[in-house]
């Protein structure tokens, strides 16, 4: 009798934890920058966040002008974290849609190749 009661419990208290997982803003406010027309788009009143995946930080990048949004994501630019002032590498990777004529994704590399930062965009809304 002890047994299905312990199951059910179980069963409760993780489906509580999965529900909480799933829990949070979601893309309504933020865009994720992997393209390099997404950085075309972009004007000089736009605000990107960099995410750094080696100090953990977000930080609020401004742009400065659309000279300035495409140097974040032109192959072999040298890109620093705001936190933690590690100079990245910007490269292209083929999509992983599996589509050859879709446009290739922008990433960032440390020095080891590993990626390790990414931009998204900020929509301002609060």
């Amino acid at each position: 009798m002890k047994t299905p009661l312990r199951l059910l419990l179980t069963a409760l208290t993780l489906s509580t934890f999965v529900s909480l997982a799933y829990a949070g803003p979601g893309p309504q406010h933020w865009e994720g920058q992997r393209r390099a027309a997404q950085f075309k788009q972009l004007k000089p009143s736009d605000k990107l966040a960099y995410v750094c995946n080696q100090c953990k930080t977000v930080d609020e990048v401004p742009v400065r002008s659309r000279e300035h949004a495409m140097e974040m994501c032109r192959e072999g630019t040298r890109v620093t974290c705001p936190s933690c002032n590690m100079k990245v590498t910007v490269a292209t990777k083929p999509s992983q849609s599996g589509d050859p004529a879709a446009e290739p994704e922008v990433v960032y590399l440390n020095e080891k190749g590993e990626e390790c930062g990414f931009f998204v965009k900020m929509n301002g809304k609060k």
